[in-house]
């Protein structure tokens, strides 16, 4: 008779320990070999006459580990119905390895599972506490916010000749060049896309009418908000 115990690993953390015998699993083996011997179209055989010990040969040992593992599914399962044990999700089965299950020389087996239990808690009476409603004025300005950042990010994209708006998006190559615009060799070399709007106010003038391939010196940290850096 298959037995299940429990050990308490560390709060809230246990570990299920199921033991089967062979006669726990050797009747529903037996049978599945049987009804597989009925269902199985092997040629030279009529269906439904082909011998069980060719079905134990070709197919046993998986259909012996298939009602094996069915069998402690079933007892952990049971168990913790019976116990009525609160856990999270599936026990997890501990390390076992599945080759030691032979169809031709069945035995006792033992399984581990781990199982994660759920805390006790209590809800607060929410009858008596205190809870704030806000009501929100949706104003014009907040629609029209809403609106055109629709617009921007459902909108179709275009290749534009030059930069007209805050909204274009400016694919650049930042590249580190000393005080006189020349690259520094072996300096930073940078690719990036980037809204217009993300350059701080006073530089977005200089980027309108801008075209592919134009270039124009910056330092960062005077153009780009400390937000944006």
């Amino acid at each position: 008779m298959a037995t299940v115990t429990q050990q308490e690993v560390s709060p809230l953390h246990k570990h299920l320990n199921v033991t089967i015998n062979k006669e726990d699993y050797l009747p529903s083996f037996e049978k599945s070999l049987k009804d597989y011997s009925k269902k199985a179209n092997i040629p030279g055989f009529r269906k439904g006459m082909v011998p069980t010990g060719l079905i134990k040969k070709m197919y046993g040992n998986s259909l012996f580990v298939d009602e094996v593992l069915r069998t402690v599914d079933k007892q952990v399962n049971d168990y913790i119905v019976n116990e009525k044990l609160d856990i999270f999700a599936q026990p997890l089965p501990v390390e076992f390895n599945v080759a030691q299950l032979d169809s031709n020389k069945p035995d006792n087996y033992s399984f581990t599972f781990e199982v994660g239990m759920k805390p006790d808690f209590q809800l607060p009476d929410l009858a008596k506490e205190a809870i704030k409603r806000y009501k929100v004025q949706v104003t014009d300005e907040m629609l029209n916010e809403e609106v055109e950042r629709l617009r921007t990010r459902y909108g179709n994209m275009t290749e534009p000749e030059v930069v007209a708006g805050d909204d274009n998006v400016l694919n650049v190559t930042f590249v580190e060049t000393d005080a006189q615009g020349n690259e520094v060799e072996g300096g930073i070399r940078k690719d990036n896309s980037l809204l217009v709007k993300y350059f701080n106010e006073a530089t977005r003038p200089s980027l309108i009418g801008k075209k592919k391939d134009d270039t124009i010196q910056i330092k960062l940290d005077e153009t780009f908000d400390e937000k944006e850096r």
